[in-house]
């Protein structure tokens, strides 16, 4: 069961057996009841539209969540050829039905028989796309606003081989002190850091470390390493 609003980072979702198990959500007003899916990964597909139609279409990605929480994107998705192309028209499909400005996620699962299902749509530059800030030629944020201008869409290609994204959460107050920089940057000086400038608390995403490079276990463990200094 999902609340119709204000839900995100697994706010707001429910697993549940028994109607009684979500009696304080159905007291309070309408749910979203769905078909719980029994899904090998989650992958995301990034698209954008400008009004005039073009379409600009990264590389799928797969993510990696953590108590409903996205904690790591890989760019594009280990041992996803075989589902670059569906996804990529699904994405497309979605973006010009619904008449889409802007940039668009599409959420998706990957079954244990190999389909696609559709998850969620984040109508708006997305976690799950922080990746191309550094790991693709025109980032999310920058296609977001040629997009809306109705301008020509930038090249969505990828800079390197494997792009992998891991989140920092908050921790504790004072989680997010300055002098853990010079540490995270002598030992992985490839990496780059994004903060947020957010109070921490547990479980807030205040930042993002974003590494590059050809080999995928490898890039993830740079990117693993760089986002352990900030670790509370």
């Amino acid at each position: 069961m999902k609340t119709p609003r204000g839900g995100y980072d697994g706010k707001g979702v429910r697993v549940v057996r028994a109607a009684d198990e979500a009696d304080d959500w159905l007291a309070a007003g309408p749910v979203l009841a769905e078909e719980l899916v029994d899904f090998r990964r989650e992958l995301a597909q990034l698209v954008a539209r400008r009004p005039s139609g073009q379409l600009a279409v990264w590389p799928l990605a797969e993510t990696v969540q953590r108590d409903g929480v996205c904690a790591e994107v890989t760019a594009p998705a280990p041992d996803g050829e075989r589902l670059a192309a569906e996804a990529r028209r699904i994405a497309e499909t979605v973006a010009e039905g619904l008449d889409v400005t802007g940039v668009l996620a599409v959420e998706l699962f990957e079954t244990a028989d190999g389909r696609l299902l559709v998850n969620e749509l984040a109508m708006r530059p997305h976690n799950s796309g922080h990746w191309t800030i550094d790991g693709a030629v025109t980032s999310q944020f920058e296609q977001h606003l040629r997009a809306v201008l109705d301008l020509p869409l930038g090249d969505p290609s990828r800079l390197a081989p494997v792009s992998v994204m891991v989140n920092v959460l908050g921790g504790p107050p004072g989680a997010e002190v300055p002098d853990r920089y010079p540490a995270a940057f002598a030992a992985q000086p490839g990496v780059k850091f994004h903060a947020y400038g957010k109070d921490s608390r547990p479980g807030r995403k205040v930042g993002h470390v974003t590494a590059t490079g050809d080999d995928a276990d490898e890039v993830l463990g740079r990117a693993r390493a760089a986002a352990g200094f900030f670790d509370s």
